[in-house]
């Protein structure tokens, strides 16, 4: 099975172009502290869309399971674990007013979904 998890945020105004240098600083470190069966594809600024409360940046996931989710939320809870810290310090760059542009979704490769044709069944 493979699942792509996109979460996408704010970032507090004036605090692009920081978390920018920390991204060129630090992505390759976050790419590297995810477990077997998770990865990070990247983190991404949106340059168009037609969402318009989705956030402006997204990050993108790589999942082998449903239980790649639980994997991750288990490690983040270690603050110890070099995932945990960059997480937190990457958030640290979030706009998490209530009012704030987020989206969260994930998308299972079509080829191992459950998909039928609900008419072909009459």
């Amino acid at each position: 099975m493979e699942f792509i998890s996109e979460q996408g945020f704010s970032v507090k105004q004036g605090k692009e172009e920081e978390l920018q240098a920390w991204l060129a600083a630090n992505e390759a470190a976050l790419a590297a502290s995810y477990p077997a069966g998770t990865s990070l594809i990247g983190i991404f600024v949106v340059t168009w869309s037609s969402e318009k409360t989705a956030g402006s940046w997204r990050a993108l996931e790589r999942l082998d399971s449903y239980g790649a989710q639980d994997t991750l939320a288990a490690i983040m809870k270690d603050p110890s674990s070099g995932y945990s810290r960059l997480w937190r310090e990457l958030s640290a760059f979030g706009d998490w007013d209530r009012d704030a542009h987020w989206s969260q979704t994930l998308l299972k490769r079509a080829t191992d979904a459950t998909v039928w044709n609900p008419i072909a069944d009459d």
